[in-house]
């Protein structure tokens, strides 16, 4: 029976994070909705959430991180990781987006409305500042998974840091320019067509 407890614990623990991970962007969302973002501040989430300043910085390393989620990108660049070993990195990207449907984030309760509140927040200097190191983070973890996939050595062969940075665009672009218009999908087409134009 002792094993069978010890093997719940971990369980228990996960679910636990997870509702605290929860309650605090729950709060955090509807502070910023209720009085607006910039006025919002880390003690105040902290109280609404009923939870101590360091654990809010154990699950958050930053205000700006709610609006991102703690797990951005990781839909696809998991799936990415995942694709069939023989698949060569563009057809392995593909599909990773159709098995995800191209989503960056998990299709929770409070993505799109943590969405809707990041696009009109993009202005804001902090927000935009960490959307560029959310967009790094993004880029080196796509560099790591395709330099894995070749089986290569990045610092002689371009193709992980190259493809890194055209994956790598279409995310900033779909972020911070084009207010998530249009579909990963839709732009990988679209380099792969610039790509084959350039013969």
């Amino acid at each position: 029976m002792q094993g069978t407890d010890t093997a719940a614990e971990p369980g228990m623990r996960d679910r636990k994070k997870a509702r605290t991970r929860d309650s605090i962007r729950s709060a955090a969302l509807d502070l910023f909705e209720e009085q607006g973002y910039e006025r919002t501040t880390v003690d105040q989430i902290c109280r609404r959430a009923d939870v101590a300043h360091r654990t809010f910085f154990r699950y958050y390393p930053a205000k700006e991180a709610l609006l991102f989620g703690w797990d951005f990108g990781h839909v696809v660049l998991d799936a990415f990781a995942a694709a069939p070993a023989e698949l060569p990195l563009w057809a392995a990207l593909e599909h990773a987006l159709t098995v995800t449907g191209g989503q960056l984030e998990e299709p929770v309760e409070h993505t799109e409305r943590r969405r809707r509140l990041r696009r009109g927040l993009l202005e804001v200097h902090s927000v935009h500042n960490y959307a560029l190191v959310v967009i790094d983070a993004f880029i080196e973890h796509t560099v790591t998974i395709a330099t894995e996939r070749l089986g290569t050595d990045p610092e002689t062969d371009l193709r992980p840091t190259a493809f890194g940075a055209m994956f790598g665009g279409m995310v900033r672009r779909h972020i911070l320019i084009g207010q998530e218009s249009g579909t990963l999908a839709g732009w990988v087409k679209a380099y792969r067509d610039v790509l084959a134009a350039a013969g």
